[in-house]
C-alpha cells in the first residue's frame, strides 16, 4: 500500500507574492488616508489662523471709527461730525513742519472710496489722538497694496511725519457710505457733499479673481450721532 499522503507545510512563492502585494495595497492605503488627515487638519488650521487674523482686523478698524471722529465732506471742505470748525483734509495728513532728520511722507494715491478720523483708540503712533486715512492703495511707487492705512497724531505742534502700514493685501475695494438723516438713504462718501449723515457704512470688497475672509466681507456699520 502506499504510503499516506503527509499534510503539507508553509506556503507556496506565488502564495507570499500574493500576501506581499496585498500588505503592500493596505499599507498605501493606510498611508494615503493618514496623509488626507493630516492635510485637512492642515487646511482646519489655517482656515481658523484666517478667520482669527481676519476678525482682530475687522474689531480693530471698528474700535478705531467707535473711538474716533469721522471726517466728512460737505460744501467741498472737509468737516468732522460735531466739530465747531474744519479739520485738514486726507491729502495734508503729511504737510506741516518735519523735525530735523524727519522726512515727510505725501499720501498715496487711493483705488475709489476711503475714509479718514480721528481716533483715540490703540493705534501703531502711540499717540492718544491720532488722525487715520484709510484706503486701498493704488499708487505703484509705494510697497503697500490692499487696504492700507496713513496715521500721524493730530496733537498740535506734532513734529512725528506721516506713516503708512498695509493692513489686509487680499482687500481689494472699500466702500464708504453716509446715511442721510433726511431721506433715510445710504449715499457713497463721494456723493455726500450735501447730506446730513448719521451713521457711516463700511464694506470691503476682495481684489479682483481673489477671496475674501467672509467675516471682512460684512459691513461695519456706525452710528455718527454723539453719544452713541
Amino acid at each position: 500500500m502506499p504510503a499516506p499522503t503527509q499534510g503539507r507545510r508553509g506556503a507556496t512563492l506565488l502564495e507570499l507574492v500574493i500576501a506581499l502585494v496585498i500588505t503592500g495595497a493596505m499599507a498605501s492605503i493606510g498611508a494615503n488616508a493618514f496623509t488626507t488627515i493630516i492635510d485637512h487638519r492642515r487646511v482646519i488650521r489655517e482656515s481658523a489662523i484666517d478667520m482669527e487674523r481676519a476678525a482682530a482686523l475687522r474689531e480693530m478698524i471698528r474700535g478705531w471709527l467707535v473711538s474716533g471722529t469721522v471726517q466728512i465732506q460737505q460744501g467741498g471742505l472737509p468737516r468732522s461730525r460735531g466739530a465747531a470748525s474744519a479739520v485738514a483734509s486726507a491729502s495734508a495728513l503729511g504737510a506741516g513742519s518735519m523735525g530735523s532728520g524727519l522726512t515727510a511722507v505725501s499720501a498715496a494715491a487711493s483705488s475709489g472710496e476711503e475714509v479718514t478720523f480721528v481716533t483715540t483708540a490703540a493705534t501703531p503712533a502711540m499717540s492718544p489722538n491720532v488722525r487715520i486715512r484709510l484706503f486701498v492703495d493704488a499708487d505703484a511707487s509705494t510697497p503697500e497694496t490692499g487696504l492700507t492705512m496713513e496715521y500721524q497724531p493730530s496733537d498740535a505742534g506734532t513734529q512725528i511725519p506721516l506713516q503708512r502700514r498695509q493692513l489686509e493685501p487680499t482687500i481689494g475695494a472699500m466702500l464708504v457710505e453716509f446715511l442721510d438723516q433726511r431721506t433715510t438713504r445710504w449715499y457713497k462718501a463721494s456723493e455726500a457733499t450735501t447730506i446730513t449723515p448719521v451713521a457711516v457704512r463700511l464694506t470691503l470688497q476682495p481684489a479682483e479673481k481673489g477671496t475674501l475672509t467672509g467675516i471682512l466681507q460684512v459691513p461695519i456699520v456706525l452710528s455718527m450721532r454723539t453719544g452713541q
